[in-house]
């Protein structure tokens, strides 16, 4: 397994890459045709900011699986690139929470204090204590936009000033915020009228480019000064600039802009605005820990399969994963097992989660039962980045919805494959915290246990029907490991479904098949 590092790390990052029998190819300042060269047979890449990770690039690391950036952005890395190819794209934004927490708490105190000018007067040898008189931040309310991993750190700083604390985060409810002691609001605008500061942690994309703009700050308390330590662009700069100039707001801090650095440099120079050059996570302190992150993700990717901070797959805490991975190892099977008694193409997905892992974030499980679909249709390498982007590029269409209220299980997913002709539906529950079932299949109620030799048989109700399916298997050497039967009425149709401690003949299937009584014969492999 080899790792190209192709930004300078510290020796205690290396180390974890040693330790974990990785080659380390160390070749930070190339060129961009050295790199085109160097990623030709590697699995692995560790970037910092200097190294730019282009479409082109991805094309050449024909064996490239993961691209690790020891920071937050992933500006360097073409993410939707990486994503087609299934190059997973991880970020650490672990490793420069504090720093970034308290930069953005420092641009606070600095500008409630007049730090700035105040400093740069003494150092002109003017006394002016008048002109700086300040504004103690105890009693006022600050507004997080953002409410992740950063914006509670700044919450919690903010909290020990005495200050009060409201916010705004789509991805959290009220319970969640009120555990940090945070009261949260349906909008940004209306934090607005009632906050004395207000501080962004959010990433940039559509729904936050330029989110705080004219509009904004025609709606600001007066005397509104606001902080952005996220990433430039997420405040309207121009409109930000119009509001320092009418006295609109009191004053803003900010850490980073839209380009970097900036070629208008009017706002910079702006006398009520506090300003550093993308200083958030640059301490000795957060440059060390977001490489030793790396290093450790990059170890957890190739070497233990377990994928943390991923950019182009949603977010899953640890706690979050432990309980949603049996459900995904079902998932996956039951996709499995769907798709070989489908038989044909498959040109829609539909699943529903009841119970507790409706509350969870199940994406990550729906990725499993797609890729378990498609894992003997494709070609291409699957896993969990490009799974959704192929099912797309093939017209396949996917669905998700959830049931609060559970019908027969504490929770359950619940999936219907259609192809061209038919469909199939299947439905698994965890009879335990790791052992999951098949628990309906193809609207017969059953309990198989998904993994191995399956014979799913349907046929019609008959006496003698389980004995005449032993006979064949036992007669060829072939043991029957566990046998689930379900039926809706007495004589009627059912569905048998057998695991088998080694795969049937051909001969024996059509003998199967030529028993009376018998419709159908399906064997089905799941690996374990």
């Amino acid at each position: 397994m080899k790792v190209l590092v192709a930004d300078k790390l510290p020796a205690d990052a290396m180390g974890v890459l040693k330790g974990a029998g990785i080659e380390i190819v160390d070749r930070p300042g190339m060129t961009k045709e050295q790199l085109l060269d160097a990623v030709k047979d590697v699995e692995g890449i560790i970037v910092r900011s200097a190294t730019t990770i282009t479409g082109e690039v991805l094309e050449k690391a024909e064996r490239l699986k993961v691209v690790c950036r020891a920071g937050v952005g992933v500006d360097n890395v073409d993410v939707p690139a990486a994503t087609k190819r299934g190059v997973i794209v991880m970020n650490t934004p672990a490793g420069n929470t504090l720093s970034t927490a308290e930069h953005a708490f420092a641009l606070i105190l600095a500008m409630s204090r007049n730090i700035a000018p105040a400093d740069k007067y003494m150092k002109e040898h003017k006394w002016e204590k008048k002109k700086f008189t300040g504004t103690q931040l105890a009693g006022k309310t600050l507004a997080v936009v953002g409410l992740g991993r950063i914006g509670r750190e700044v919450a919690a700083r903010a909290q020990a000033f005495k200050m009060k604390v409201i916010g705004y985060d789509p991805l959290i409810g009220k319970a969640q915020a009120q555990q940090i002691g945070v009261e949260l609001f349906g909008t940004v605008d209306e934090l607005l009228p009632i906050c004395d500061y207000m501080t962004v942690h959010v990433p940039l994309n559509e729904q936050t480019d330029g989110m705080i703009g004219r509009e904004q700050f025609a709606k600001a308390k007066p005397g509104f000064r606001v902080v952005n330590c996220a990433r430039g662009g997420v405040i309207d700069e121009e409109a930000l600039l119009e509001a320092l100039n009418k006295g609109q707001i009191a004053g803003a801090a900010l850490d980073v802009y839209r380009e970097e650095p900036p070629k208008d440099w009017r706002l910079p120079e702006h006398e009520k605005l506090v300003t550093t050059p993308h200083l958030g996570a640059s301490t000795v302190e957060a440059q060390e820990a977001v490489a030793q992150q790396a290093a450790e993700q990059m170890v957890e990717a190739l070497v233990n399969q377990r994928i943390i901070n991923a950019v182009n797959l949603r977010a899953v805490a640890p706690e979050e994963m432990e309980v949603l991975e049996p459900y995904c190892v079902l998932a996956r099977r039951m996709g499995l097992l769907a798709a070989q008694i489908l038989g044909e193409p498959v040109s829609s997905i539909e699943v529903t989660y009841e119970g507790e892992v409706s509350k969870r974030d199940f994406n990550l499980v729906s990725r499993h039962l797609v890729m378990g679909i498609l894992s003997g249709a494709m070609e291409e390498e699957l896993n969990l980045v490009n799974v959704s982007v192929i099912a797309s590029e093939r017209g396949i269409k996917m669905r998700e919805t959830v049931v609060d209220q559970p019908i027969d299980y504490a929770s359950m997913v619940l999936a219907k494959v259609t192809g061209a002709a038919k469909e199939v539906e299947i439905s698994g529950a965890l009879i335990s915290k790791k052992e999951g079932r098949i628990v309906r299949l193809m609207g017969f109620e059953v309990e198989a246990l998904p993994e191995g030799h399956l014979l799913v048989v349907e046929a019609s109700d008959r006496p003698g029907l389980i004995g005449k399916l032993g006979t064949v298997l036992g007669a060829r050497g072939i043991n029957i490991a566990r046998m689930t039967f379900g039926r809706k009425q007495s004589g009627g149709r059912a569905l048998v479904v057998l695991n088998l401690d080694t795969a049937p003949s051909e001969d024996a299937l059509k003998e199967l098949r030529n028993l009376a009584d018998v419709d159908s014969v399906k064997h089905i492999l799941i690996p374990k």
